[in-house]
């Protein structure tokens, strides 16, 4: 039998209870039996549009990602940087500023988004991770942020939806490669990543234009 949610387990407590209350104690006249009606009827709106039914203490967050932008000051530590996002600082602030002013970072809620280079840090790391290493939450210590956070920053597809993707993401198999020969003719001076990122396991080359000599 599949588990029921717990908004699921709220309605149906509450529906037992106005047939209870329909059994014994009915309506005494049409007036008060559309006033149940309809005030059964905002209650399990409210039950289905209500996001959280149990108070969520907040999660401490302290992760580790503020150390990246430190390496990145000091040539010394470039290949830290480089083993926790997988690129290296030149590369990190190119992908930055190419879309660093898309549409999908910016929204008029009251409650702003993660800073870009946040979300690209995350989302970086992420797809540097893979096996045990790459579960949600513990990506997310790493990064400081909810597991929450951490699905949106990379279900945005960050380069899917930037209007680069023709450029910047190709996919291939396993046993399909892109040669050297189209990365040099596309991008002559490139920087190319490769990770897999899910499951089925796809390869993800992330070709960035940048001297790498």
């Amino acid at each position: 039998m599949a588990r029921r949610s717990l908004h699921q387990q709220y309605i149906a407590s509450y529906v037992q209870f106005m047939a209870f209350r329909a059994l014994f104690q009915p309506a005494r006249t049409p007036e008060d039996l559309a006033q149940e009606l309809n005030m059964d009827v905002n209650c399990i709106i409210a039950l289905q549009q209500t996001r959280y039914l149990r108070s969520r203490p907040p999660v401490l967050k302290s992760g580790n990602l503020h150390l990246a932008w430190e390496w990145a000051h000091g040539p010394s530590d470039h290949q830290r940087f480089i083993n926790m996002l997988r690129v290296s600082p030149e590369v990190f602030q190119v992908i930055l500023g190419l879309i660093e002013d898309h549409p999908v970072f910016h929204n008029n809620s009251n409650q702003p988004q993660e800073p870009v280079e946040i979300q690209l840090g995350v989302t970086l790391y992420r797809m540097g991770r893979y096996g045990n290493g790459a579960s949600l939450e513990d990506i997310a210590r790493t990064a400081g942020c909810f597991e929450g956070s951490l699905e949106k920053y990379t279900e945005r597809k960050l380069l899917n939806r930037f209007s680069l993707e023709s450029v910047f993401i190709r996919c291939t198999t396993r046993k399909t490669w892109v040669r050297q020969d189209w990365i040099e003719s596309q991008h002559p001076r490139v920087l190319v990543m490769l990770r897999r990122l899910t499951k089925p396991r796809i390869n993800y080359i992330l070709a960035c234009g940048i001297d790498t000599s």
